[in-house]
């Protein structure tokens, strides 16, 4: 039995936020956001809305182009950085909001690496028996942690709001994507070079309006992070094709975590990867948008009707622990 992508849905904010506009607050020229990050805007949610709304709007999305009705859904997933609250996770507003039945729901707390997680834990059930139709929910609502000043400019120039769904199936279809293999791995080492410190039981009862105010933002070492991932994202890669006995002349897309245009053109050139027009880039558009990213540019590649049956698909992406990995798909006969 095999796991395959039969669907994708994304849902966006409609409000834009240029670099000009940003560069304003942040005291940057808009010209060096571009170049040091690939990125010329974003999407940005209005005031109250939540990780759960953009969620289930991509579900709803993702659902209707995989065919189904959401009662065959069996199983729910949700990854995010920014859930709707401390407890419970959004998976269940998620599930009360789309209309699904009594099914399991979980949140995934990998950041940017929670399609891969997802896509590895879906595939799981779907191969044990357990499930046969899994929801996938990818969503971020970043903008409302972000410190827009000066001193916070590197990192709060990159990120987005937005969501993406992926629906997993254990029934193929001419050109859904079967899910092969998934590469994953974490050095717990590094974990506070990338990720947000509180609220959290390691920091005490901090509060956002004492001297851990600072550990309620987002902190990024950008040296650190750069140089892992691309070696990480690379080597985890590399490891897949050599399982399957592929090489890079054998894969026809990248489609990786969206986390800095320069990145993903080190990406490329560690795996001596020449095309670049086959390494799936939606960033320009939409910033970093965290664990939605990976599902965004999928959604992307799919509409374009740019795959073909037979065609090899690389997933890497990178993430906050670190923790990263890579997923290996295949797209079906017709």
């Amino acid at each position: 039995m095999g796991a395959y992508i039969i669907g994708s849905g994304v849902c966006l904010p409609e409000r834009i936020v240029t670099n000009e506009e940003l560069a304003e607050k942040l005291r940057i020229d808009p010209e060096r956001i571009f170049k040091s990050s690939g990125i010329r805007r974003r999407r940005w949610a209005e005031p109250g809305t939540s990780t759960s709304m953009l969620a289930s709007c991509a579900l709803d999305r993702a659902i209707a182009d995989a065919n189904l009705d959401v009662r065959e859904i069996d199983y729910l997933l949700c990854g995010t950085m920014t859930p709707d609250r401390f407890v419970p996770g959004s998976a269940s507003a998620i599930q009360a909001r789309v209309g699904i039945s009594e099914i399991p729901c979980l949140d995934i707390r990998a950041a940017c690496c929670n399609a891969i997680y997802a896509l590895q834990l879906a595939r799981a059930l779907i191969t044990s028996g357990t499930a046969h139709r899994v929801a996938i929910c990818l969503a971020e609502i970043q903008s409302g942690y972000l410190d827009l000043s000066p001193q916070s400019a590197t990192m709060s120039m990159l990120f987005g709001d937005g969501a993406s769904a992926l629906i997993v199936s254990s029934e193929p279809k001419p050109e859904a994507i079967e899910v092969l293999d998934i590469y994953l791995a974490t050095d717990g080492a590094f974990v506070d070079d990338l990720g947000v410190r509180c609220p959290g039981t390691e920091f005490g009862a901090a509060s956002p309006f004492d001297e851990h105010r600072a550990d309620f933002a987002p902190r990024m070492n950008g040296q650190s992070v750069i140089l892992q991932a691309s070696r990480r994202m690379v080597a985890a890669c590399r490891t897949l094709l050599e399982r399957h006995e592929l090489t890079t002349r054998d894969v026809d897309w990248i489609v990786p975590h969206q986390a800095n245009a320069n990145l993903l053109a080190q990406i490329a050139r560690g795996l001596e990867f020449t095309d670049g027009e086959r390494v799936v880039s939606v960033i320009s558009d939409f910033g970093n948008t965290g664990s939605a990213s990976l599902g965004i540019a999928l959604d992307e590649l799919r509409r374009a009707g740019r795959i073909k049956a037979g065609d090899n698909l690389l997933f890497p992406a990178f993430a906050a622990g670190f923790t990263w990995g890579a997923a290996l798909g295949r797209v079906c006969l017709a």
